[in-house]
């Protein structure tokens, strides 16, 4: 039988993830792995058929077996992990990962060895993630000279790790839990003693990365050096945001990705060099075979890199022993050997997108280059691979990232070349001649500066067109697997011969086209509700409205208050709540444009991150009251939709603006023009309006206070409200008795950020609220919270369990 070893990694992956997704007890699994290798072999014995199912579904079940019995046992073993969910302790322990120094913060995991809480040293080897204060750019500088393998001593805050707070946002607990991390730590800089300073291998490895990241300094200027830091030595924090960005959004961040490329480089140099000074093959390969490993840690062992070190390896092995060599079979046990050292990758990003990608290059590339109609093989081979490749991505993609841009398939076919075939080799000859002396190094380095300049210009100019990069929310599970069917049986019809392209192209065709058109709106058929998601942006607010026709209303951005940092504090990508909630949100849901903007007041824990959406998304119109902007955010923000061209409004006071069919909203504050109002205070400037969706009336009220209360319950006569968004986070300056006498609401959300130095939300205004006998949910305790309102029912849940109150 032809290819054991890639028949058995397809089915452990299977198995692990089957597991993942329909938990089972791992006895049940291995008892049937047993069965069906008895089974099989059986069969195997008398009829010499039945071989590749055997393998394939044996090491499904042990695959499942594998992962079942590591998830069991992932469990955190420190004293007080059953207790409580925060801890004070003193720890012992040694650097474990390479210490990341970013503003005033260095972050790192640390593997304890002992733990002492006032009751006496207790011996325990766990990891955790901990992140500590940095006081002073000597203290910055210090931390900067952490390493891999340093033994340190501190009291820290021991509290488990967020689990997402928002639909579709980054899981935290989760990511950490699968690098068996169930603990995260704070602490101040200035409280740690270093016990010893002598790096572990790994940390001397890092150094050597840093000194070859300073050559890179050295021998390229500014952004360019960044760039080549992480095409070349995966050092990502070192590439400049806007270029990061840009490659993102392109899809050609793998570009920044150490993988196949690279160790073919490195394999290719190493081999080279030796055969060339006369070292027999069979010798060359084993020396290269040593090598590799420090090469695969210097490059920071993500999963491309290990995996294609791995597939060299073999290769490498092959021509030691003379025997054959086939990629696929290389593929495949280069998985199967990263998914026994550890199950959950198989479930990252990262692993999916090197292992498919790679496989459907080697199946693919060869037999869709022949049927190209170009007379140019190197031409076909190109074009080839960029469809194969994004082809093979795209699921992946829109699965882990919400986004695709269709310009991805003709910015790869341009870019990718000059990058995999200039950039890279000339990049690793300047580091290497570089490394002897700064003059040898510039010479390649030249050409690189040069050919990265105008690609970074062109990206600049086409990353831009934010209007053909599309959002896709989740699809199931049955659209990927049919993805995956379709794909193979499209190549299957293509690359055979006439007949059976007659035959069998247009239904293959068919398939593939109607799974696109599903992705495109998967809920078409079935969304027949408004949803209300008030979004957990810590101290500010934030709110997405979704109408069954598929308007969408974005109520106020969030933000942060600015505050003036030292140049040493600042952080290479500074906190913006646009680009880290907002937008990813609105990639989850799929929302590929904004029809209403609404800016209830100025204040930048409303409109702070308004900017970042109104740049990735097309924006209709705006609303906003007619008061004049009082600070440089807002005018800022203005500024930028006039760039654009979008619109602003001010709504027209009482008038109801019909949405669509059983949906309205009613706009209430303020209800004077700007300099004819006796309310003073800028938050009693809040616009405040009523939705009504099928009889179910939401309350939105900005940061207006008592004044503006009393205002609109003179000027209204205000009905009783299904939901309340409580005003200015709770704060005891709004939501006064009259009101709530008033509009009687059955739900309260408070949009306010956890142990905030305000104090909200009031305890008076939740006296307040409970006395009325309103349900209180909170997005400090609750994350966020989203309403779903049906023609005949509506119901109101949140990421994080049950209200507050």
């Amino acid at each position: 039988m032809k290819r054991p070893l890639w028949v058995m990694a397809v089915g452990w992956a299977c198995g692990i993830g089957i597991e993942a997704a329909w938990k089972c007890s791992s006895l049940l699994w291995a008892v049937g792995g047993v069965l069906v290798l008895l089974i099989g072999g059986v069969i195997y014995l008398r009829r010499l058929q039945g071989l590749v199912m055997t393998l394939f579904w044996s090491a499904l079940f042990f695959g499942a077996t594998q992962f079942s019995m590591v998830d069991e046992g992932n469990q955190s073993t420190l004293p007080f992990s059953s207790t409580t969910d925060s801890y004070q302790a003193r720890v012992t322990g040694t650097v474990a990962s390479t210490p990341v120094v970013d503003g005033d913060r260095v972050k790192m995991e640390l593997e304890t060895r002992g733990i002492d809480d006032g009751q006496g040293l207790q011996r325990v080897k766990e990891r955790v993630m901990v992140q500590l204060r940095l006081g002073s750019a000597e203290e910055k500088q210090a931390a900067s000279t952490l390493r891999r393998g340093i033994k340190l001593r501190l009291p820290m805050t021991w509290t488990r790790p967020d689990p997402a707070r928002n639909p579709g946002a980054f899981d935290y607990r989760t990511y950490l839990r699968r690098h068996f991390i169930h603990w995260t730590g704070e602490g101040d800089w200035g409280r740690v003693e270093i016990l010893s300073r002598d790096p572990s291998l790994l940390g001397k490895i890092d150094e050597v990365r840093l000194w070859l990241g300073k050559r890179l300094d050295r021998i390229y200027s500014g952004e360019t050096a960044g760039v080549m830091k992480g095409m070349l030595l995966g050092e990502r924090d070192a590439v400049p945001v806007e270029a990061e960005k840009n490659l993102t959004a392109l899809g050609l961040i793998h570009l920044l990705a150490i993988s196949g490329l690279h160790v073919g480089v490195f394999v290719g140099c190493v081999y080279g060099t030796a055969t060339l000074a006369g070292i027999t093959r069979e010798k060359a390969a084993m020396m290269t075979i040593f090598i590799l490993p420090f090469y695969v840690l210097l490059t920071g062992a993500g999963a491309p890199v290990v995996r294609a070190g791995v597939m060299a390896a073999l290769g490498l092995l092959a021509i030691m022993l003379g025997k054959w060599k086939d990629s696929l079979s290389f593929l495949g046990l280069a998985c199967l050997l990263m998914l026994w050292w550890n199950p959950y990758q198989l479930l990252e990003a990262g692993f999916q997108l090197s292992f498919v990608i790679t496989a459907a290059l080697l199946l693919a590339v060869g037999p869709i280059s022949r049927r190209l109609p170009t007379p140019w093989l190197r031409i076909n081979q190109l074009l080839a691979v960029t469809l194969v490749a994004q082809v093979a991505a795209f699921p992946l993609l829109i699965t882990h990232f919400n986004e695709f841009s269709l310009l991805s398939w003709g910015v790869n076919f341009l870019v990718v070349p000059l990058v995999t075939g200039l950039l890279i080799p000339l990049g690793t000859l300047s580091l290497v001649l570089g490394s002897f002396h700064e003059w040898a190094g510039a010479l390649p380095a030249a050409p690189v500066t040069w050919i990265w300049s105008g690609i970074h210009t062109g990206l600049e100019q086409v990353a831009q067109w934010n209007r053909l990069r599309l959002s896709w929310s989740p699809l199931p599970g049955w659209w990927l697997a049919g993805y995956g069917v379709a794909a193979l049986y499209l190549l299957w019809a293509f690359t055979g011969g006439g007949l059976r392209r007659a035959r069998h192209g247009w239904k293959a065709s068919a398939c593939c086209l109607f799974l696109l058109l599903f992705s495109l709106k998967p809920g078409m058929w079935s969304e027949d509700a408004l949803r209300i998601t008030f979004l957990d942006v810590g101290q500010g607010d934030a709110a997405v409205i979704e109408t069954p026709e598929g308007q969408v209303i974005v109520v106020d951005g969030g933000g942060r208050l600015p505050w003036e940092k030292e140049p040493w504090q600042r952080r290479r990508e500074p906190y913006d709540v646009g680009e880290r909630v907002l937008v990813p949100y609105l990639k989850y849901r799929g929302i590929r444009e904004i029809d209403w903007m609404v800016m209830t007041h100025g204040d930048a824990d409303h409109i702070g991150g308004l900017t970042a959406v109104a740049e990735r998304f097309p924006v209709k119109r705006v609303l906003r009251t007619s008061t004049p902007a009082k600070g440089p955010l807002e005018s800022q923000s203005l500024r930028k939709m006039k760039e654009k061209g979008i619109p602003v409004f001010v709504p027209e006071p009482g008038r109801v603006y019909r949405l669509e069919e059983g949906v309205q909203w009613q706009f209430l504050h303020p209800s004077h023009p700007a300099g004819e109002s006796r309310l003073e205070e800028r938050n009693d400037q809040s616009l405040v309006f009523l939705l009504t969706a099928y009889g179910r009336r939401i309350l939105m009220t900005g940061d207006v206070e008592k004044a503006g209360e009393e205002d609109m319950l003179m000027r209204w006569h205000l009905p009783q409200v299904d939901l309340l968004k409580v005003a200015h986070h709770g704060s005891r300056t709004s939501t006064g008795e009259k009101w709530l006498q008033a509009v009687q609401p059955q739900e309260a959300v408070i949009s306010v950020g956890g142990n905030n130095r305000y104090g909200h939300p009031s305890s008076q205004v939740l006296d307040r609220l409970k006395a009325q006998g309103a349900r209180i949910w909170r997005t400090d305790l609750n994350g966020a919270v989203i309403v779903s309102i049906r023609p005949q029912s509506w119901k109101v849940f949140s990421m994080l369990g049950t209200p507050a109150e």
